[in-house]
């Protein structure tokens, strides 16, 4: 399948919240996990579910632990230039407003029709100034070490309200029951990923 080459220039918003837990097989810490919907006017627009965690590099660096997506070249070019661990996914996104509060609602199931997760937030980031974004993604792989993609661009961001639930019995049961101590926004985000 053909994928656009790097860099790719992605627009549009992100949900996230952080959670403290402990992975089956894997030492406990701080995961961040995402709802993201790329929009049209990027390379690709698709919709994203997320797990990451601080990569043992440090910095500003995340590994990608979980990652499902709904369209097939962007599984493919993920996987293919930078290691993302890309697999597909069904999604359900239901935008609404209250005013200046934004509301919206969010579900993932994987390709079997497993249910990974549902999401509702509430956030005022339509008041938020635009900042910078800098970061970078650290995979490791078999043959190559590590791969690195670096991610800069800007979006307004603020926190937010967050309630998420996870399937006990899905590839995500290990944050079920889980509350996260941190949920924000970034919103309207212009980034390149290279």
């Amino acid at each position: 399948m053909a994928f656009p080459s790097p860099p790719w220039h992605l627009r549009g918003h992100l949900w996230g919240s952080l959670f403290r837990a402990e992975p089956p097989g894997e030492r406990a810490g701080v995961f961040a996990v995402a709802f993201v919907e790329y929009r049209p006017g990027g390379t690709l627009d698709y919709s994203e579910l997320l797990v990451a965690r601080r990569a043992d590099e440090g910095g500003l660096a995340l590994r990608v632990r979980d990652l499902w997506v709904d369209s097939e070249t962007s599984r493919e070019g993920g996987r293919a230039l930078w290691d993302l661990p890309k697999e597909m996914a069904t999604f359900t996104h239901a935008p609404g407003g209250l005013g200046l509060v934004d509301r919206t609602f969010w579900s993932a199931a994987d390709g079997g029709g497993q249910p990974l997760a549902t999401a509702e937030f509430l956030d005022t980031s339509a008041l938020a100034l635009r900042g910078p974004l800098r970061g970078s993604t650290r995979q490791p792989t078999l043959a190559a070490g590590t791969r690195v993609a670096t991610v800069q661009g800007s979006a307004r961001g603020l926190p937010a309200l967050a309630h998420w639930s996870f399937d006990a019995r899905g590839p995500l049961g290990w944050l079920a029951g889980r509350h996260p101590f941190l949920s924000f926004r970034l919103r309207d985000f212009a980034v390149t990923f290279e």
